[in-house]
């Protein structure tokens, strides 16, 4: 969880202000994440890791994981953002290779290794996001992020649509339910990034922030299941992933609002 560690009101960014940074630090940092992309010889990697995980959970749990290790690199290490520096440069030097090791700080470990030879560091780091609980001045009381239903229901669908893998393969073949399935990951890894920032007031803006983008992402992803329906996915999937998707989409909506809500109330 993150914290400024001046409380003043005045200093409190909104959903705004951490969205412009955000939108700022995913464009300085689309390096590392075509690091990431390229060790799968450009194959999504959720399917890499369905390939090699025992269950449909852990697969997206992997990716999950992966995509929070990419947000974490927006944010500072130290848990406390320093107030004098206007601009939170608090990031590695723009000119920073971070296809060495020693400046990447061994995320990665050496070329000849595969990715996920590294999981067990990046479950670590999964681990510590959500070990810590919600501050107890908070409308929020989650021990956890499966506490969290838009969470779990984002996790639950994403799962599930690997399960056509097996049922119908034929899917999975198609370049366009790819990108489907790949979308709806995008939806729980934005949740799970906005549970990662935690709920104190200072940092509410940027969960919300992280919300939206789990919102837009799911009301786009709506829009991409039109163009699926009949081919390949047909009438009876296609319903029932409309339903399931819509009903996602409208609960993250609810979630927004709440809370929005209680922030504008606390300042």
């Amino acid at each position: 969880m993150f914290s400024f560690s001046n409380s003043d009101d005045h200093n409190i960014w909104d959903e705004h202000d951490w969205e412009s940074h955000i939108n700022e630090m995913t464009r300085r940092h689309e390096h590392l994440r075509d690091l990431i992309e390229t060790d799968h010889d450009r194959q999504p990697r959720w399917l890499h890791h369905l390939k090699e995980l025992p269950t449909k959970l852990d697969a997206v749990d992997a990716f999950i994981e992966e995509e929070l290790l990419i947000e974490e690199s927006h944010f500072p290490v130290e848990d406390e953002f320093d107030d004098d520096d206007d601009q939170l440069d608090f990031l590695e030097d723009d000119d920073a290779d971070l296809s060495d090791d020693d400046e990447a700080g061994n995320l990665f470990g050496d070329e000849d290794d595969e990715f996920d030879d590294d999981i067990d560091d990046v479950e670590e780091l999964f681990e510590d996001i959500f070990d810590e609980e919600a501050s107890e001045t908070s409308m929020y009381d989650y021990a956890s992020l499966e506490n969290i239903a838009i969470y779990t229901d984002a996790r639950d669908f994403s799962a599930d649509l690997l399960l056509f893998n097996d049922s119908k393969p034929h899917y999975m073949e198609h370049p366009e339910f790819i990108r489907f399935v790949s979308d709806i990951l995008l939806v729980s890894s934005k949740v799970a990034a906005a549970y990662s920032m935690g709920f104190d007031l200072e940092v509410l803006g940027a969960n919300i922030a992280y919300c939206k983008k789990a919102l837009e992402k799911a009301n786009l992803t709506l829009e991409h299941l039109q163009k699926i329906k009949n081919n390949p996915v047909d009438e009876q999937d296609y319903f029932m992933l409309h339903r399931r998707l819509f009903e996602l989409r409208n609960n993250i909506a609810i979630h927004i609002q709440d809370t929005r809500h209680f922030f504008n109330s606390q300042i």
